[in-house]
């Protein structure tokens, strides 16, 4: 009985799971289709005018590339946005996205990103063009996630009591079930 709850959680989560990544996506292609890019840049999900400041190897083989604004323009200070460490950007030059990378570094004068380089891809930018990233949707978060609800049918019925990653919440349940035992304990002195 156990287990049929946990598959029946699994999938329930798996399929909310699809519909927001499903979502995000649909979310983004839209601002890419319907918003200017100076919009998108005003919301924050997008950096325009941007050049080549440096190019290295990374870990891994990686290629690390790091932008800052045009020094053409009066203050060399990105604009205000909402990248972060971690977040899944496209890399574009005109109308057409060159590649996709992992944001790894971001101040207020540079932004660096990771380019995975494989043989068959070969990313050779001009330090003149002028290139753009595009905040995109969230692959890594979505395939962590994805492989919990996984890990958690793998393992329904080992897990040690107790051990904090899964706690068994009777059904019908509207509260923690330590809440009404902390209640009472405040209520005791």
């Amino acid at each position: 009985m156990a287990s049929a709850a946990v598959e029946s959680f699994v999938a329930k989560q798996l399929d909310l799971l699809e519909l927001e990544r499903d979502a995000e996506v649909e979310e983004r292609r839209s601002w890419q289709e319907n918003v200017s890019l100076k919009e998108l840049q005003s919301r924050g999900v997008c950096l325009l005018k941007l050049q080549v400041s440096s190019q290295r190897t990374g870990l891994y083989g990686r290629l690390l590339v790091t932008f800052e604004p045009r020094r053409c323009m009066s203050a060399a200070v990105l604009p205000s946005n909402s990248f972060i460490s971690g977040d899944i950007v496209g890399l574009y030059e005109e109308d057409s996205q060159l590649a996709t990378g992992i944001l790894t570094r971001i101040t207020q004068q540079l932004v660096t990103v990771a380019f995975d380089e494989s043989h068959d891809f070969q990313l050779s930018l001009d330090r003149e063009h002028s290139y753009r990233l595009l905040k995109l949707a969230n692959d890594i978060t979505y395939k962590r996630l994805k492989n919990l609800p996984y890990f958690l049918q793998r393992h329904s019925g080992r897990l040690p009591a107790g051990s904090g990653l899964v706690r068994a919440v009777p059904e019908g349940t509207r509260h923690h079930p330590w809440a009404s035992r902390h209640r009472e304990d405040h209520h005791c002195g």
